[in-house]
């Protein structure tokens, strides 16, 4: 099973328009953008993360070489930062979506895109953006929330009952 992240236009409009614009993007490490990383970033436009890839695999390979290392350990240290950029890949691209409008609509999993997307689009005709909880209420308000401790007495220790907090200790 997969996990989808779901993106939507912030407009909340339930439009077929707004519907071929919704993005799932599949949670996973990306092979693509570990292997051609600077070309990746920039086919995104994530040129934020493309600057500070860029320094710091120029820092790691002139750096290597100073301290001595040979072209080849050099180079292996310096695919550290596409190695975080595989891993982050989807995360990068879902704050992208989200700085470009889009709001976070949730979560599907499933087997493939396609299952993916006919169980999203089930529940998104039937449900209005009105009625979807804020991210504050979600999933419940601050104020109802559940106590975090249930009211128990617990055994105040002393020496005549020879009790340690709930339990005893033994000793009659």
């Amino acid at each position: 099973m997969a996990t989808y992240l779901v993106f939507e236009p912030a407009d909340g409009a339930r439009t077929q328009s707004n519907a071929e614009r919704v993005v799932f993007l599949r949670e996973k490490f990306s092979p693509w953008a570990f292997v051609l990383t600077p070309f990746w970033l920039l086919r995104y436009r994530l040129w934020l993360a493309f600057l500070i890839w860029l320094v710091v695999f120029t820092l790691i390979t002139v750096v290597g070489g100073l301290l001595g290392f040979g072209p080849y350990a050099a180079l292996a240290a310096s695919l550290f930062p596409s190695i975080i950029v595989g891993l982050e890949a989807i995360n990068l691209r879902a704050r992208k979506l989200l700085k470009r409008g889009y709001r976070d609509a949730g979560v599907v999993i499933a087997e493939d895109m396609e299952t993916a997307e006919r169980r999203f689009f089930e529940t998104w005709k039937d449900a209005s953006p009105a009625e979807m909880p804020a991210k504050s209420d979600f999933p419940y308000a601050p104020n109802a929330a559940p106590p975090a401790y249930p009211d128990t007495k617990l055994a105040v220790a002393s020496a005549e009952q020879n009790v340690i907090g709930m339990f005893p200790t033994g000793q009659r």
